[in-house]
């Protein structure tokens, strides 16, 4: 059985080259001016190893390195870094926001990419790698632009969450007495989902923006843009949490005055029930000395009664609202 074999990018200021091989001409090619980018898509197990360890890039302890599904963050030793971020695609036809992983394993002379989910940064990147301009700023280049293109995912994402929210809120006031809770948990459950997947990368966001990450990487104008748009996507959950907080307080508010004034209408037309009922019982007891049984005008009297003190409770209730 041959050694495995490894997909990867040479790409240098002449062109880029798409090739091949086996570990060793990975590290062959890496050791060259060009670098190299190996991009894996939901790889095998053993993939992710055999791609680091060819380039001698540092696995960070991670376990099984082919394991994504960790807290965005970044993490350097040595002077290779690794980024892991969460990219979003928030589904409008289903109010869900689904996210998947994006793994930039680095030492600026060569890259490593590991992507998972719908949303895939990686493509878009590689078709710059045809300007000749974009590919002088080498792997750091490329992690500036996987980067900007996850934000702008975020940004896009939470462009359509805000409008969802926006109707939803319209919607519970609109005067309508339907029950909304379901869905307004449903979008606070998504809300939660987009904010765990940005929240993490807020102080490293920070950092950059006050050229302050120490990681050169990650450092230059471009990952400051990218940076305060994170920041700002980061404000623009937090306004859709709130408002979806306001909105779920407020709904419950109105269930409940609507619970009282039906139990008001209910309790109403029972005391208007009761009456009739009341009177008809002491009649239908047939004692002999109830003068209006023997008298001609007894039972339309009784029924007259009956009506006048129904119309009068129902005037009562009517005129205090219960009704």
């Amino acid at each position: 059985m041959g050694a495995p074999m490894i997909d990867y990018t040479v790409v240098g200021p002449d062109g880029v080259e798409d090739r091949r091989g086996t570990a060793d001409d990975l590290r062959a090619a890496a050791a060259d001016d060009a670098f190299v980018w190996v991009a894996l898509d939901a790889p095998e197990p053993g993939a992710l190893d055999l791609a680091l360890d060819a380039l001698g890039l540092e696995r960070f302890g991670s376990g099984p390195a082919h394991a994504l599904h960790r807290r965005p963050g970044v993490e350097t030793a040595d002077g290779a870094v690794m980024l892991l971020v969460k990219t979003v695609w928030y589904v409008e036809a289903t109010r869900q926001v689904e996210t998947g992983d994006l793994a930039v394993h680095t030492d600026a002379r060569s890259l490593v990419t590991v992507r998972r989910g719908v949303a895939d940064p990686v493509a878009a990147v590689r078709e710059r790698l045809s300007d000749p301009a974009f590919r002088t700023g080498g792997a750091a280049a490329v992690v500036h632009a996987l980067f900007d293109a996850v934000v702008e995912e975020y940004d896009a994402a939470v462009e359509d969450l805000a409008d969802d929210v926006a109707d939803l809120e319209r919607a519970v006031f609109s005067g309508l007495r339907v029950d909304r809770n379901e869905d307004v948990y449903f979008l606070i459950r998504e809300t939660l989902e987009f904010q765990n997947a940005v929240r993490p990368l807020i102080p490293l966001a920070h950092l950059i923006k006050e050229r302050r990450s120490g990681i050169p990487a990650l450092e230059g104008p471009r990952m400051e843009a990218s940076a305060g748009r994170l920041v700002r996507v980061d404000g623009a959950i937090d306004t859709c949490m709130s408002l979806l907080t306001t909105v779920l307080t407020a709904h419950q508010g109105q269930i409940a005055t609507w619970q009282n004034e039906d139990m008001k209408r209910i309790s109403a037309w029972a005391a208007i029930a009761l009456a009739p009922t009341l009177i008809a019982g002491i009649y239908g007891m047939n004692f002999d000395d109830m003068p209006e049984l023997h008298w001609p005008f007894g039972y339309p009297a009784a029924l007259l009664l009956m009506a006048a003190v129904c119309v009068l409770l129902y005037r009562g209730f009517k005129r205090n609202g219960w009704l």
